[in-house]
Protein backbone atom coordinates (compact mmCIF):
# COMPACT_ATOMS: atom_id res chain seq x y z
CA UNK A 1 0.00 0.00 0.00
CA UNK A 2 1.82 3.24 -1.14
CA UNK A 3 1.68 6.22 0.82
CA UNK A 4 0.51 6.24 4.12
CA UNK A 5 -2.62 3.40 4.97
CA UNK A 6 -6.86 4.81 4.54
CA UNK A 7 -7.65 4.20 8.13
CA UNK A 8 -10.78 3.44 9.07
CA UNK A 9 -11.18 4.06 12.91
CA UNK A 10 -14.29 2.84 15.18
CA UNK A 11 -16.35 5.70 16.98
CA UNK A 12 -17.18 5.59 20.62
CA UNK A 13 -14.02 3.07 21.59
CA UNK A 14 -11.34 3.93 23.94
CA UNK A 15 -8.31 2.45 25.33
CA UNK A 16 -5.44 3.37 27.45
CA UNK A 17 -3.25 0.63 29.23
CA UNK A 18 -5.20 0.17 32.61
CA UNK A 19 -1.74 -1.90 34.20
CA UNK A 20 -3.79 -5.17 35.13
CA UNK A 21 -1.54 -7.27 33.50
CA UNK A 22 -4.21 -9.92 32.69
CA UNK A 23 -2.55 -9.38 28.84
CA UNK A 24 0.55 -10.85 30.56
CA UNK A 25 -0.56 -13.89 32.39
CA UNK A 26 -0.57 -17.33 30.54
CA UNK A 27 -0.06 -16.94 27.35
CA UNK A 28 2.75 -17.28 25.30
CA UNK A 29 4.31 -14.38 23.91
CA UNK A 30 5.70 -14.80 20.51
CA UNK A 31 8.83 -13.79 19.82
CA UNK A 32 10.60 -13.11 16.40
CA UNK A 33 14.16 -13.81 15.71
CA UNK A 34 14.95 -9.66 16.57
CA UNK A 35 12.90 -9.88 19.49
CA UNK A 36 14.66 -12.97 21.14
CA UNK A 37 17.98 -11.05 20.26
CA UNK A 38 16.98 -7.83 22.06
CA UNK A 39 15.34 -9.28 25.07
CA UNK A 40 18.20 -11.92 25.78
CA UNK A 41 20.70 -9.07 25.47
CA UNK A 42 19.16 -6.61 27.89
CA UNK A 43 20.51 -6.63 31.26
CA UNK A 44 16.95 -5.95 33.19
CA UNK A 45 16.96 -4.85 36.98
CA UNK A 46 15.52 -7.08 39.56
CA UNK A 47 14.47 -9.83 37.18
CA UNK A 48 15.83 -13.37 36.77
CA UNK A 49 15.98 -14.28 33.24
CA UNK A 50 14.74 -17.70 32.97
CA UNK A 51 14.68 -19.80 29.45
CA UNK A 52 13.00 -18.56 26.33
CA UNK A 53 10.90 -21.71 25.30
CA UNK A 54 10.72 -22.40 21.87
CA UNK A 55 7.93 -22.56 19.54
CA UNK A 56 7.87 -26.15 17.90
CA UNK A 57 5.31 -26.81 14.69
CA UNK A 58 4.69 -30.30 13.26
CA UNK A 59 3.71 -28.13 10.04
CA UNK A 60 4.89 -25.09 8.42
CA UNK A 61 4.08 -22.39 9.89
CA UNK A 62 1.22 -20.36 8.98
CA UNK A 63 1.56 -17.08 7.01
CA UNK A 64 0.45 -15.34 9.85
CA UNK A 65 3.13 -16.70 12.21
CA UNK A 66 5.88 -17.02 10.48
CA UNK A 67 7.52 -14.01 11.57
CA UNK A 68 7.33 -15.97 15.06
CA UNK A 69 10.12 -18.22 15.57
CA UNK A 70 10.25 -18.53 19.71
CA UNK A 71 8.13 -17.47 22.77
CA UNK A 72 8.86 -16.35 26.11
CA UNK A 73 8.92 -18.31 29.55
CA UNK A 74 6.22 -17.63 31.90
CA UNK A 75 7.17 -17.89 35.54
CA UNK A 76 5.38 -20.74 37.71
CA UNK A 77 2.65 -18.42 38.77
CA UNK A 78 2.18 -18.23 35.10
CA UNK A 79 3.08 -14.55 34.78
CA UNK A 80 5.86 -12.84 32.55
CA UNK A 81 8.85 -13.39 33.69
CA UNK A 82 9.28 -9.37 32.69
CA UNK A 83 6.31 -8.59 35.19
CA UNK A 84 7.05 -6.99 38.25
CA UNK A 85 5.34 -7.15 41.81
CA UNK A 86 3.14 -4.03 40.79
CA UNK A 87 2.26 -5.48 37.10
CA UNK A 88 3.95 -3.39 35.00
CA UNK A 89 6.19 -4.57 32.41
CA UNK A 90 10.09 -4.02 33.36
CA UNK A 91 11.14 -3.79 29.76
CA UNK A 92 9.15 -0.79 29.24
CA UNK A 93 9.49 0.57 32.52
CA UNK A 94 13.28 0.00 32.17
CA UNK A 95 14.21 0.48 28.06
CA UNK A 96 10.84 2.22 26.50
CA UNK A 97 7.95 0.93 24.49
CA UNK A 98 10.26 -0.01 21.52
CA UNK A 99 12.45 -2.71 23.40
CA UNK A 100 9.30 -4.90 24.47
CA UNK A 101 8.22 -8.12 21.86
CA UNK A 102 6.74 -6.94 18.80
CA UNK A 103 3.20 -8.77 19.46
CA UNK A 104 3.35 -6.69 23.46
CA UNK A 105 3.69 -3.89 21.14
CA UNK A 106 0.74 -4.54 18.35
CA UNK A 107 -1.30 -5.74 21.81
CA UNK A 108 -4.33 -4.74 21.73
CA UNK A 109 -4.98 -3.70 18.58
CA UNK A 110 -5.86 -5.58 15.47
CA UNK A 111 -6.26 -4.14 11.77
CA UNK A 112 -8.21 -5.70 8.81
CA UNK A 113 -7.12 -4.99 5.37
CA UNK A 114 -9.96 -4.27 2.96
CA UNK A 115 -10.42 -2.81 -0.29
CA UNK A 116 -11.85 0.22 0.87
CA UNK A 117 -8.88 0.78 3.98
CA UNK A 118 -7.25 -0.92 6.90
CA UNK A 119 -10.21 -1.16 9.89
CA UNK A 120 -8.75 -0.74 13.21
CA UNK A 121 -9.89 -2.19 16.13
CA UNK A 122 -8.89 -3.76 19.41
CA UNK A 123 -9.29 -7.43 21.30
CA UNK A 124 -11.70 -7.47 24.10
CA UNK A 125 -8.64 -9.59 25.76
CA UNK A 126 -7.98 -6.09 27.54
CA UNK A 127 -9.26 -5.09 30.20
CA UNK A 128 -8.80 -1.19 28.66
CA UNK A 129 -10.93 -2.71 26.39
CA UNK A 130 -13.67 -4.60 28.17
CA UNK A 131 -14.18 -1.22 30.32
CA UNK A 132 -14.00 1.02 27.17
CA UNK A 133 -11.40 3.18 29.87
CA UNK A 134 -8.61 5.50 28.26
CA UNK A 135 -8.66 7.88 25.12
CA UNK A 136 -10.83 7.19 22.32
CA UNK A 137 -9.29 5.64 19.42
CA UNK A 138 -10.39 8.11 17.13
CA UNK A 139 -7.33 10.18 18.93
CA UNK A 140 -4.56 8.23 18.76
CA UNK A 141 -4.23 8.24 14.76
CA UNK A 142 -0.56 8.74 15.04
CA UNK A 143 -0.25 6.19 17.38
CA UNK A 144 -2.12 3.54 15.64
CA UNK A 145 -0.30 4.38 12.20
CA UNK A 146 3.09 3.75 13.70
CA UNK A 147 1.41 0.13 15.10
CA UNK A 148 -0.33 -0.57 11.53
CA UNK A 149 3.73 -0.19 10.43
CA UNK A 150 4.27 -3.16 12.70
CA UNK A 151 1.34 -4.87 12.17
CA UNK A 152 2.60 -5.29 8.33
CA UNK A 153 6.23 -6.36 9.15
CA UNK A 154 4.78 -8.96 10.99
CA UNK A 155 2.06 -10.40 8.95
CA UNK A 156 3.66 -9.27 5.16
CA UNK A 157 1.83 -12.42 3.99
CA UNK A 158 -1.51 -11.44 5.06
CA UNK A 159 -3.88 -11.23 2.16
CA UNK A 160 -7.43 -11.27 2.94
CA UNK A 161 -9.35 -11.97 -0.34
CA UNK A 162 -12.92 -10.15 -0.24
CA UNK A 163 -13.86 -11.46 -3.73
CA UNK A 164 -15.47 -14.34 -2.30
CA UNK A 165 -18.09 -13.14 -0.15
CA UNK A 166 -21.23 -14.43 -0.04
CA UNK A 167 -24.75 -13.60 1.24
CA UNK A 168 -25.58 -17.50 1.73
CA UNK A 169 -23.67 -20.21 0.71
CA UNK A 170 -23.83 -19.53 -2.90
CA UNK A 171 -25.07 -16.18 -3.62
CA UNK A 172 -22.30 -14.50 -3.91
CA UNK A 173 -22.01 -10.77 -2.24
CA UNK A 174 -19.88 -7.93 -3.94
CA UNK A 175 -17.49 -5.85 -0.97
CA UNK A 176 -19.24 -2.72 -2.11
CA UNK A 177 -22.80 -3.79 -1.76
CA UNK A 178 -21.88 -5.74 2.15
CA UNK A 179 -20.52 -1.85 3.00
CA UNK A 180 -23.83 -0.47 2.00
CA UNK A 181 -25.82 -3.82 4.42
CA UNK A 182 -22.59 -3.02 7.33
CA UNK A 183 -23.44 1.00 7.43
CA UNK A 184 -27.24 -0.28 8.61
CA UNK A 185 -25.22 -3.40 11.11
CA UNK A 186 -23.54 -0.60 12.66
CA UNK A 187 -25.92 2.05 12.74
CA UNK A 188 -28.74 -0.64 14.68
CA UNK A 189 -25.57 -1.35 17.40
CA UNK A 190 -24.58 2.56 18.19
CA UNK A 191 -25.43 3.23 22.11
CA UNK A 192 -26.91 6.47 21.85
CA UNK A 193 -30.01 5.25 19.24
CA UNK A 194 -33.27 4.52 20.44
CA UNK A 195 -33.30 1.67 18.85
CA UNK A 196 -30.45 0.36 20.36
CA UNK A 197 -30.68 1.86 24.03
CA UNK A 198 -33.70 -0.89 25.85
CA UNK A 199 -32.74 -3.34 23.81
CA UNK A 200 -30.12 -6.64 24.30
CA UNK A 201 -27.20 -6.92 21.86
CA UNK A 202 -28.34 -10.51 20.68
CA UNK A 203 -31.74 -9.23 20.36
CA UNK A 204 -30.84 -6.56 17.72
CA UNK A 205 -28.21 -9.05 16.01
CA UNK A 206 -30.74 -11.34 15.67
CA UNK A 207 -33.26 -8.79 14.37
CA UNK A 208 -30.42 -7.90 12.16
CA UNK A 209 -29.88 -10.97 10.40
CA UNK A 210 -33.63 -11.70 9.78
CA UNK A 211 -33.47 -8.19 8.02
CA UNK A 212 -30.43 -9.15 6.17
CA UNK A 213 -31.97 -12.66 5.19
CA UNK A 214 -34.74 -10.80 3.14
CA UNK A 215 -31.86 -10.38 0.34
CA UNK A 216 -31.56 -14.01 -0.07
CA UNK A 217 -32.97 -14.85 -3.18
CA UNK A 218 -33.93 -18.37 -3.23
CA UNK A 219 -36.25 -18.78 0.06
CA UNK A 220 -35.18 -21.52 1.62
CA UNK A 221 -36.63 -23.54 5.13
CA UNK A 222 -33.49 -23.51 7.31
CA UNK A 223 -34.77 -25.60 10.17
CA UNK A 224 -35.31 -28.40 7.80
CA UNK A 225 -31.80 -29.92 6.66
CA UNK A 226 -31.53 -32.24 3.76
CA UNK A 227 -31.31 -36.01 5.36
CA UNK A 228 -31.60 -35.02 8.73
CA UNK A 229 -34.88 -35.65 10.88
CA UNK A 230 -33.86 -34.03 14.46
CA UNK A 231 -35.96 -31.96 15.79
CA UNK A 232 -35.16 -28.07 15.60
CA UNK A 233 -34.62 -27.50 19.25
CA UNK A 234 -32.82 -30.72 19.95
CA UNK A 235 -30.17 -29.31 16.97
CA UNK A 236 -29.74 -26.05 18.72
CA UNK A 237 -29.16 -27.36 21.87
CA UNK A 238 -26.58 -30.17 20.36
CA UNK A 239 -25.33 -27.16 18.87
CA UNK A 240 -25.30 -24.65 22.06
CA UNK A 241 -23.13 -27.96 23.82
CA UNK A 242 -20.66 -27.70 21.30
CA UNK A 243 -19.96 -24.02 21.18
CA UNK A 244 -19.94 -24.10 24.80
CA UNK A 245 -17.34 -26.84 24.89
CA UNK A 246 -15.62 -24.90 22.09
CA UNK A 247 -15.16 -21.19 23.83
CA UNK A 248 -15.93 -21.89 27.23
CA UNK A 249 -13.65 -24.81 28.11
CA UNK A 250 -13.38 -25.03 31.64
CA UNK A 251 -9.19 -24.18 31.34
CA UNK A 252 -9.02 -21.67 28.81
CA UNK A 253 -5.40 -21.98 29.18
CA UNK A 254 -5.24 -25.38 28.61
CA UNK A 255 -5.34 -25.33 24.83
CA UNK A 256 -3.68 -22.66 22.53
CA UNK A 257 -5.93 -23.38 19.64
CA UNK A 258 -9.89 -23.26 19.64
CA UNK A 259 -11.67 -26.14 17.50
CA UNK A 260 -15.17 -27.33 17.47
CA UNK A 261 -15.44 -31.20 17.86
CA UNK A 262 -17.21 -31.64 14.35
CA UNK A 263 -17.58 -35.05 14.04
CA UNK A 264 -18.75 -35.34 17.65
CA UNK A 265 -21.40 -33.29 16.54
CA UNK A 266 -22.85 -34.85 13.43
CA UNK A 267 -22.60 -37.93 15.43
CA UNK A 268 -24.99 -36.76 17.76
CA UNK A 269 -27.20 -34.66 15.10
CA UNK A 270 -27.75 -37.89 13.02
CA UNK A 271 -28.45 -40.07 16.48
CA UNK A 272 -29.19 -37.61 18.88
CA UNK A 273 -29.29 -38.90 22.56
CA UNK A 274 -33.06 -39.39 24.21
CA UNK A 275 -32.52 -36.31 26.48
CA UNK A 276 -29.57 -33.98 25.44
CA UNK A 277 -27.49 -32.52 28.71
CA UNK A 278 -25.33 -29.58 28.96
CA UNK A 279 -21.98 -29.98 30.67
CA UNK A 280 -20.45 -27.07 32.52
CA UNK A 281 -18.18 -25.93 35.19
CA UNK A 282 -17.93 -29.81 36.47
CA UNK A 283 -21.77 -29.95 36.56
CA UNK A 284 -24.87 -31.31 34.60
CA UNK A 285 -27.87 -29.31 33.72
CA UNK A 286 -30.47 -30.19 31.49
CA UNK A 287 -32.07 -27.85 28.86
CA UNK A 288 -35.30 -27.67 31.12
CA UNK A 289 -33.28 -26.40 33.93
CA UNK A 290 -31.69 -23.74 31.55
CA UNK A 291 -35.26 -22.51 29.88
CA UNK A 292 -36.98 -22.31 33.57
CA UNK A 293 -34.30 -20.17 34.92
CA UNK A 294 -34.80 -16.31 33.91
CA UNK A 295 -31.53 -14.10 33.97
CA UNK A 296 -31.87 -10.70 35.76
CA UNK A 297 -31.32 -7.87 33.91
CA UNK A 298 -27.79 -6.86 33.15
CA UNK A 299 -27.10 -3.46 33.97
CA UNK A 300 -26.61 -0.79 31.47
CA UNK A 301 -22.58 -1.09 31.84
CA UNK A 302 -22.83 -4.55 30.67
CA UNK A 303 -25.11 -4.59 27.89
CA UNK A 304 -22.87 -1.62 27.18
CA UNK A 305 -20.17 -3.99 26.74
CA UNK A 306 -21.91 -6.55 24.97
CA UNK A 307 -23.19 -4.21 22.04
CA UNK A 308 -19.68 -2.92 21.70
CA UNK A 309 -18.23 -6.66 21.53
CA UNK A 310 -21.15 -7.01 18.88
CA UNK A 311 -20.26 -3.49 16.92
CA UNK A 312 -16.44 -3.83 16.64
CA UNK A 313 -16.68 -7.37 15.51
CA UNK A 314 -18.72 -5.72 12.89
CA UNK A 315 -16.87 -2.80 11.87
CA UNK A 316 -13.77 -4.75 11.92
CA UNK A 317 -15.05 -7.43 9.61
CA UNK A 318 -13.67 -9.92 11.93
CA UNK A 319 -17.36 -12.29 11.92
CA UNK A 320 -17.74 -13.34 8.51
CA UNK A 321 -15.99 -14.10 5.07
CA UNK A 322 -11.85 -13.76 5.20
CA UNK A 323 -12.26 -12.35 8.86
CA UNK A 324 -13.84 -15.69 10.37
CA UNK A 325 -13.66 -19.22 9.05
CA UNK A 326 -15.40 -18.30 5.61
CA UNK A 327 -18.87 -17.60 6.64
CA UNK A 328 -21.35 -16.26 4.55
CA UNK A 329 -22.68 -12.63 6.15
CA UNK A 330 -26.25 -14.10 7.19
CA UNK A 331 -24.14 -17.51 8.75
CA UNK A 332 -21.78 -14.74 9.94
CA UNK A 333 -24.30 -12.47 12.15
CA UNK A 334 -26.61 -15.69 13.31
CA UNK A 335 -22.85 -17.10 14.70
CA UNK A 336 -22.23 -13.69 15.82
CA UNK A 337 -25.51 -13.19 17.79
CA UNK A 338 -25.42 -16.91 18.63
CA UNK A 339 -22.58 -16.15 20.32
CA UNK A 340 -23.61 -13.13 22.47
CA UNK A 341 -26.12 -15.13 23.38
CA UNK A 342 -24.28 -17.67 24.84
CA UNK A 343 -22.42 -14.62 27.35
CA UNK A 344 -25.86 -14.53 28.67
CA UNK A 345 -26.01 -18.74 28.67
CA UNK A 346 -23.20 -19.11 30.65
CA UNK A 347 -23.58 -16.13 33.17
CA UNK A 348 -27.41 -18.24 33.58
CA UNK A 349 -25.40 -21.46 34.39
CA UNK A 350 -23.22 -19.86 36.83
CA UNK A 351 -26.40 -18.48 38.58
CA UNK A 352 -27.84 -22.16 39.09
CA UNK A 353 -24.69 -23.18 39.89
CA UNK A 354 -24.62 -20.84 43.15
CA UNK A 355 -28.44 -21.31 43.16
CA UNK A 356 -29.15 -17.85 42.75
CA UNK A 357 -32.32 -16.67 42.12
CA UNK A 358 -32.84 -13.57 40.17
CA UNK A 359 -29.18 -12.64 41.39
CA UNK A 360 -27.35 -9.74 39.97
CA UNK A 361 -24.85 -10.11 37.45
CA UNK A 362 -22.01 -7.84 38.88
CA UNK A 363 -20.20 -6.14 35.06
CA UNK A 364 -16.82 -7.93 36.46
CA UNK A 365 -18.39 -11.26 35.83
CA UNK A 366 -19.71 -10.22 32.66
CA UNK A 367 -16.25 -8.55 31.21
CA UNK A 368 -14.56 -11.55 32.23
CA UNK A 369 -17.05 -14.07 30.26
CA UNK A 370 -16.24 -12.08 26.83
CA UNK A 371 -12.71 -11.90 27.58
CA UNK A 372 -12.58 -15.53 27.60
CA UNK A 373 -14.79 -15.56 24.39
CA UNK A 374 -12.55 -13.57 23.03
CA UNK A 375 -9.80 -15.18 23.62
CA UNK A 376 -10.83 -18.30 22.44
CA UNK A 377 -12.07 -16.77 19.08
CA UNK A 378 -8.78 -15.18 18.45
CA UNK A 379 -7.24 -19.07 18.14
CA UNK A 380 -10.09 -20.01 16.63
CA UNK A 381 -9.16 -23.01 13.90
CA UNK A 382 -11.64 -24.33 12.02
CA UNK A 383 -11.77 -26.77 9.35
CA UNK A 384 -13.63 -26.66 6.20
CA UNK A 385 -16.02 -29.22 7.85
CA UNK A 386 -16.28 -27.13 10.60
CA UNK A 387 -17.35 -23.69 7.96
CA UNK A 388 -19.92 -26.36 6.41
CA UNK A 389 -21.06 -27.28 9.53
CA UNK A 390 -21.72 -23.70 10.77
CA UNK A 391 -22.85 -22.95 7.66
CA UNK A 392 -25.60 -24.99 7.13
CA UNK A 393 -26.81 -24.94 11.27
CA UNK A 394 -26.76 -21.23 10.82
CA UNK A 395 -28.21 -19.86 7.59
CA UNK A 396 -31.31 -19.64 9.32
CA UNK A 397 -31.96 -16.93 12.04
CA UNK A 398 -35.00 -18.95 13.34
CA UNK A 399 -32.31 -20.54 15.15
CA UNK A 400 -30.27 -17.65 16.77
CA UNK A 401 -33.53 -16.32 17.36
CA UNK A 402 -34.04 -19.70 19.70
CA UNK A 403 -31.28 -19.22 21.20
CA UNK A 404 -31.19 -15.78 22.95
CA UNK A 405 -34.68 -16.92 23.60
CA UNK A 406 -33.03 -19.22 25.87
CA UNK A 407 -30.54 -16.47 27.18
CA UNK A 408 -33.68 -14.41 28.44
Amino acid sequence: MGGEAILHIPEGINFDCTGCGNCCFSWPVPLTDDDFERICSLEIEGVKKEPVHIIKTCAPASPGQRAFTSALGKRRDGKCQFLSPDNRCEIHSQFGEEAKPSMCRLFPYTFTPTPNGVYASASFASTGVLYNSGRPLAEQKPHLLRTYELFQKLYSELAPDWNGLQLIDGQPLSFNEYLVIESTLLAALKEDTPESMNRRADKILCALAKETSKLINQKRDFDKIPGLETKPRTVDSLLINALLAAYFPDDVYKENSCEIDTAQLARSLVAPPDKVLIKFAGSTFSYGDLNQYTLAALDAQSEGLLKRFAYLKIFSKLYFGPGFAGLSLVAGLNHLATIVSLVRIVLKLKNITRKAKGHEIPFEEVAECVRMLERRLTVANYSRETKTMLEVLLSGAERSERISMLAS
